[in-house]
């Protein structure tokens, strides 16, 4: 048992960038300052709300910390971001059995709500391999994260740690470019600090749909000019795993990709999950128009589309269905072709039959390729 402090207060959006920022100084000085602290877990109720979890060995631990206020100058400094307290309980824990079979939390990479993602860890003490994961929806808000867990389950169970990461998306504030392709960058860069059981020399890259895409993107932000968006990359990924990816933006472009989202009452694709945020679908559909690409890119494609990047360089799988609904699967043969002509190494997997859906499915036959191809990749060799 143990007591628990449930501190709830408010941040003006404007600090929360400088509230995050002044986090783990104020916690490095209560381990050092603080008798029975023993762990903090902070909390984001809405835009402005915050609370607080923190555990002290004992109701006199916490009494004390009370007293001596912010007695340190990154304590103080933490506290100078809040706008003000909403309110304050303690209670005593007491633990159920813990699942010790699957070990995730969530880790921002910045002060945005979306700026966020879900890092697992397999058992064991690493350092693990690392297959980052990068969810589709038309970059769109109405989809999140959630879609693609069933894959970071199946991965983190062979043995990778996966980092599957959220991003500002249309439909929300900072969603298109530059800042949906800054938030990919830099989820991928967060990597470089966030854990010494990540093998950082040895990091995939995993996206589905529109996803893909910006898989993809990322894979070649070293040949972006310095003055581009998400250029001089931390992380330099080994290979790039493309689901069904929206690979050639320019044709997107000229097909009217996402035009659909117009009519939230048409027919989904076979399999497509629930939307996330239902709520956000009203304002991308008033939005959409003759297709979601230019809400993305404003036709910036030289520093956006991979079909433009392609080169040597990240060995690069793309799977695709023949029967996908939303996205052609000529746009990853034209992918895969560039990469090649270009001198990389790409390999081309079309499911026949196979739809959208299909191939981010961990129970489907073409997963085992998708999961022989990391294991070739991360290990140098064929698996068995």
């Amino acid at each position: 048992m143990s007591v628990i402090e449930l501190t709830t207060f408010t941040v003006a959006p404007e600090n929360t960038a400088a509230m995050l920022a002044a986090r783990p100084g104020m916690v490095a000085a209560f381990r050092e300052d603080r008798r029975g602290f023993l762990a903090a877990r902070l909390v984001r109720l809405d835009e402005r709300t915050w609370l607080d979890f923190v555990e002290w060995t004992d109701d006199a631990a916490w009494d004390e910390s009370k007293a001596k206020g912010g007695n340190r100058p990154a304590i103080a400094a933490f506290f100078a971001t809040i706008g003000g307290l909403v309110g304050a309980e303690r209670g005593v824990r007491y633990d159920d059995a813990e699942d010790s079979s699957r070990r995730v939390r969530t880790v921002a990479y910045g002060p945005e709500p979306s700026q966020v993602g879900e890092l697992y860890l397999p058992e064991g003490d690493g350092p693990f391999p690392v297959v980052a994961l990068i969810h589709g929806g038309y970059w769109t808000a109405v989809w999140d994260r959630r879609q693609i867990t069933g894959v970071a389950d199946d991965l983190v169970a062979r043995g990778y740690a996966v980092w599957n990461v959220e991003y500002r998306r249309i439909g929300e504030p900072g969603g298109g470019r530059p800042g949906t392709f800054l938030d990919v960058a830099a989820a991928v860069d967060a990597l470089d600090s966030m854990d010494p059981a990540l093998d950082t020399a040895r990091v995939v890259l995993l996206g589905h749909s529109a996803g893909g895409h910006l898989a993809a993107w990322a894979a070649h932000r070293g040949a972006l000019p310095p003055e581009a968006p998400g250029a001089r990359p931390k992380i330099t990924p080994i290979g790039l795993v493309s689901l069904a990816g929206a690979l050639d933006l320019k044709a997107a472009d000229a097909a009217g990709f996402g035009k659909v989202l117009a009519d939230p009452d048409a027919e989904p694709p076979k399999d497509a999950p629930e939307p996330a945020r239902p709520e956000a679908w009203a304002g991308v559909a008033e939005a959409v128009g003759e297709g979601i690409v230019p809400l993305l890119v404003a036709g910036h494609y030289a520093w956006t589309s991979p079909l433009e990047l392609a080169g040597a360089g990240v060995p690069v799988l793309a799977v695709h269905g023949t029967a996908d609904e939303a996205v052609p699967a000529e746009w990853s043969r034209r992918y895969t072709r560039q990469v090649t002509d270009e001198g990389g190494a790409a390999r081309y997997v079309e499911v026949e039959g196979g739809t959208h859906f299909d191939v981010v499915r961990p129970g489907h036959p073409v997963w085992a390729e998708v999961t022989g191809w990391i294991h070739e990749t991360v290990t140098g060799q064929e698996k068995a």
